[in-house]
């Protein structure tokens, strides 16, 4: 996708041939579909704006120019948040975000979509200028650096556009500019973060939480009390939604947060720092306090006796309850966790399930889906932030794994491993934790069956696939993946790299 000019895209007139123009002239892979309002509001922005670059331009200026370097309902891979319109200053020292809204609509949600843009904008530079324009009533909205919005003129808008910051801008790759570390939240990891409020919840992670508020405010003593199982795969949010959940209630009331892992340092920081909630492993669990409502975290990973003790416990003193869990359809050689989640479902009265994923970028979901298993192979996808590598002896992964740390990256030790050179991340510091760059070892344990799935032989076989799925799935930013002595796994995994 690249930058292109209002000016020009906003001269054609009607859906189907503004989607056509807008392909053209943002160079993008495909066409998306753009309705008539979306072309209409745009287009009297522009007719809006070009009547007063027109007026003050002296004869024969060039001012068209000064609608050049927009981005077009660009949007946020890792998120899918999308800006109507975005500008770059080609220094990075100041952006310009416009909003396009066909119809009148209520001034307090143009506030906060405007401070949502500037939450997700305010990595790049601290200098943001944010506007929204409504066609229906003609109106310009502008958002300041301390939050206060204001009805303002046309002019206003562009004279920003004529600011010499703006004179040069980033003209493509806009990608480069949103890494997922930037804006994605982890609570356990990041708990500084979460708890001064510096993140929002996706469209599906708020639609969840409307729902389950309202389940919760419509259970009454005397009535069953509401299970509420959330399913979804790695990186969907749902850790993030419950603590946000959490953090929601305990305004009033007492919540007790259980997680299937291990608590992290971040875990313990949020269980001192948040009144009324309180977080412990599911192990942990014992009756005696008075709870308002309980979160399970990670639930496919508690054991059946301790699942069976809390259930019991929820339904004798009607306890709201919400288990939370990754499937992990794709490790599950021998279907266990498939039995841990017929139990969970046994218990619920809601299942929620989240679709897509907001934590790892596209193309190492991808790959984690294909390196499973590789009978499907997606098309198309940029894999230019994994490497795969062989390495004939240990000598030689060692000096790869040296070069890499060197790099930053992070080493994973998967079960069952040997040599001193693994030393590594373990299970207890993985679960619940993001890394930016994640490095594994992969050897002759590791193969294809007939039907093209990724297994594991040997001891410890279920925990090394396991604990190979959370690590990719909690990596952010790059992988590399370093085949041991064995050229035929090294020949298929990278051929899904290659793709």
């Amino acid at each position: 996708m690249k930058a292109m000019n209002l000016y020009l895209l906003s001269r054609a007139a009607g859906g189907d041939r503004f989607s056509k123009l807008a392909r053209e002239l943002t160079g993008s892979a495909y066409e998306i579909q753009y309705s008539a309002h979306e072309a209409e509001s745009l287009r009297a922005l522009t007719d809006g704006v070009a009547a007063v670059l027109n007026e003050r331009a002296e004869e024969g200026e060039d001012w068209v120019c000064h609608l050049d370097g927009f981005y077009f309902s660009f949007t946020i891979a890792h998120i899918s948040k999308e800006f109507d319109l975005l500008k770059i200053s080609e220094d990075g020292d100041a952006v310009l975000n416009i909003e396009l809204k066909s119809e009148n609509v209520e001034e307090s949600r143009i506030q906060k979509q405007l401070s949502q843009n500037r939450y997700y904008l305010s990595h790049i530079s601290r200098t943001i200028y944010s506007f929204t324009y409504v066609m229906e009533t003609d109106t310009v909205y502008n958002l300041n650096d301390r939050g206060h919005m204001r009805v303002c003129r046309m002019e206003d808008l562009a004279d920003v556009l004529c600011r010499p910051a703006f004179s040069g801008y980033v003209e493509k790759d806009l990608d480069q500019y949103f890494r997922a570390s930037d804006y994605l939240i982890s609570p356990a990891a990041e708990p500084d973060r979460f708890l001064s409020g510096s993140y929002f919840l996706t469209n599906q992670q708020a639609e969840f939480k409307r729902k389950i508020l309202e389940v919760f405010s419509e259970s009454s003593p005397g009535t069953a009390c509401p299970v509420i199982a959330v399913k979804g795969t790695a990186g969907t949010g749902k850790t993030l939604l419950l603590f946000d959940l959490a953090m929601t209630l305990s305004k009033r009331k007492r919540v007790l947060l259980l997680t299937g892992g291990n608590l992290q340092k971040g875990h313990k920081v949020l269980d001192e720092r948040l009144k009324n909630v309180f977080i412990r492993t599911a192990d942990c669990f014992a009756e005696g306090d008075e709870w308002d409502y309980l979160f399970l975290d990670e639930a496919n990973r508690i054991p059946e006796d301790v699942m069976k003790r809390i259930i019991e416990y929820v339904w004798k003193l009607g306890i709201p309850c919400i288990m939370a869990y990754d499937p992990h359809v794709l490790t599950d050689t021998y279907g266990k966790l498939a039995e841990a989640e017929k139990r969970i479902l046994r218990y619920n009265t809601l299942l929620l399930e989240f679709t897509g994923n907001i934590r790892i970028n596209r193309p190492m979901f991808s790959f984690l889906q294909n390196l499973f298993h590789t009978k499907e192979k997606a098309r198309n996808v940029d894999y230019s932030c994994i490497d795969v590598l062989y390495a004939a002896n240990r000598d030689e992964a060692e000096a790869i794994l040296s070069y890499y740390r060197e790099k930053g990256y992070r080493k994973i030790t998967l079960p069952g491993e040997g040599g001193n050179f693994c030393a590594g991340l373990g299970e207890e510091e993985i679960v619940g934790n993001e890394f930016d760059c994640i490095l594994l070892i992969l050897d002759s344990r590791f193969y294809y069956d007939n039907e093209k799935r990724l297994r594991c032989r040997g001891e410890a076989a279920d925990e090394a696939l396991n604990l190979l799925y959370e690590g990719i799935s909690r990596t952010r930013e790059k992988l590399c993946i370093v085949v041991l002595e064995d050229e035929k796994l090294f020949d298929n995994i990278l051929s899904v790299r290659e793709l």
